[in-house]
């Protein structure tokens, strides 16, 4: 009857019965009772001989990881400009190529100048008047200075009335009027002048900083007019700058450029940030901070910063909406495992390990953040998807906690990372350590199968993303 309950037991292994260990209220599973009800005494006589359970692993990890934080922001140029006619006329060319690279005082559109040529020449005539005034005016001034001066010597001999010695002053008063208003119309006539030839100049619409010049929005023969029409618009977009605001808890560190927990080795430094673009991918150059505000919004508890990243190949245009992401802390001497080594159960996360027992070993953990590690693989390296684990802590008998170090170690493994974490295999070797439970508790003195790694060491494959064709004729 005993054997019968063996190869029956045997039989329910195989089939994969999960959660067959001890329940989360912490009575007896159902590979647990029977072999407490079933093998009684004479378990510890009578293990069950199964073959060896083969699994894939990989020595625990650790490093340091970095800890990212990720915002939205918005691409815009370094220089950003609207450009609008400062004339009012009609487009006679339109000289850039929409979408085009144009260097700082490169033409752009040009703007009838039939009528302010004519101002200019205008404003030179009346300017050359106004200096012939002049002259007229000097000449007057120079024969009432001499007259004035002839009746001084006049009048004290008495050759001349007082009278015409006082009309003679005021002749010459009148004359250095005349001279000054002449003066004056020279220069009225000279700024003039100057203000018709900057409208003339005007009628040449330039770049005014190297950049792209967008799609124009008026076209050959459209009447313009100073601040009625955008002809297009410019960008300086290498670099390119990135705006965003920094929220929740990161601002005060941020903008103190303080530690975040000392205590944990966490630290904040944050002058560089990565671009994540709108597909997902990440952007191949670094961008550095250049300003951020100097106070925080009340209102929503963020601040401002604003960042520049190069843009040689021109893949970021002005107004995209982009994700940055930045280091803000990291994490000292972090232990990793591969992320196919998880196993959940219920609310819970699981590694299996082998222990020195060559028996499978779980450890109940708390989940880090991911990352991607370069490791040996069967083609050299490659990068595998990891996980940052920690252990959910643990009382012993004595009231220690113990951390994933300390688990370790009772496991046989002084130095936590030549502990054999099981990747491939890891749901049996779940299934194993249940019926192991099952087993000890009913007296048994060891498990129930060995674990053998085969192949011994984990070797990733990046998972395909999509599935052949089962209509498809090969050639």
């Amino acid at each position: 009857m005993k054997r019968m309950v063996k190869v029956a037991l045997s039989g329910v292994f195989v089939a994969g019965l999960a959660g067959c260990g001890e329940r989360e209220d912490g009575a007896p599973g159902f590979l647990e009772r029977v072999s407490r009800d079933f093998f009684g005494g004479e378990v510890a006589e009578q293990q069950q001989g199964m073959p060896p359970l083969l699994v894939s692993v990989m020595k625990l990890q650790q490093q340091d990881v970095p800890v990212y934080a990720t915002w939205f922001g918005q691409l815009r140029g370094t220089e950003q400009a609207d450009i609008k006619p400062e004339v009012s006329g009609r487009i006679v060319e339109k000289v850039y190529i929409d979408g085009s690279p144009c260097e700082k005082g490169e033409i752009l559109f040009r703007i009838d100048d039939v009528t302010y040529k004519a101002a200019v020449a205008m404003a030179q005539a009346n300017l050359e008047a106004a200096k012939a005034a002049v002259k007229q005016a000097e000449v007057v001034d120079i024969q009432t200075q001499q007259d004035l001066t002839r009746f001084t010597e006049l009048v004290k001999s008495g050759s001349v009335s007082e009278k015409t010695f006082r009309d003679a002053e005021h002749a010459k008063r009148r004359s250095e009027a005349m001279l000054a208003a002449a003066n004056a119309q020279v220069k009225q006539a000279e700024a003039a002048l100057e203000n018709a030839r900057i409208n003339l100049d005007r009628c040449v619409v330039r770049a005014p900083f190297s950049g792209y010049a967008s799609a124009s929005t008026v076209s050959v023969g459209d009447h313009v007019s100073p601040g009625a029409f955008t002809l297009t618009r410019m960008s300086a977009i290498n670099p390119i700058r990135v705006d965003f605001v920094v929220t929740g808890k990161h601002v005060l560190d941020i903008v103190t450029q303080t530690h975040f927990d000392a205590g944990k080795d966490m630290e904040s430094p944050f002058t560089e940030f990565e671009v994540i673009l709108e597909d997902g991918s990440l952007y191949g150059e670094k961008g550095f901070v250049k300003t951020m505000d100097s106070e925080v919004n009340t209102s929503t508890g963020t601040v401002n910063f604003i960042g520049e990243i190069p843009n040689a190949e021109l893949r970021l245009r002005s107004g995209a909406s982009v994700q940055v992401r930045a280091k803000v802390s990291e994490v000292k001497n972090a232990f990793l495992v591969p992320r196919a080594a998880i196993l959940s159960t219920m609310n819970h996360r699981f590694i299996y390990v082998v222990g020195t027992d060559n028996q499978p070993h779980g450890i109940d953990v708390i989940l880090g953040r991911e990352i991607e590690l370069e490791v040996p693989s069967g083609d050299g390296t490659a990068k595998v998807p990891m996980q940052v684990v920690t252990a959910r802590p643990i009382t012993d008998a004595d009231g220690n906690t113990k951390d994933l170090p300390a688990i370790l170690k009772g496991m046989g493994y002084d130095n936590p990372l030549d502990a054999p974490v099981i990747v491939e295999g890891g749901q049996m070797a779940q299934i194993y350590a249940n019926v192991n439970i099952g087993m000890k508790s009913a007296g048994a003195r060891g498990g129930f199968a060995e674990i053998v790694p085969n192949p011994p060491a984990y070797d990733y494959r990046k998972p395909l993303t999509t599935t052949p064709s089962v209509t498809a004729k090969s050639e």
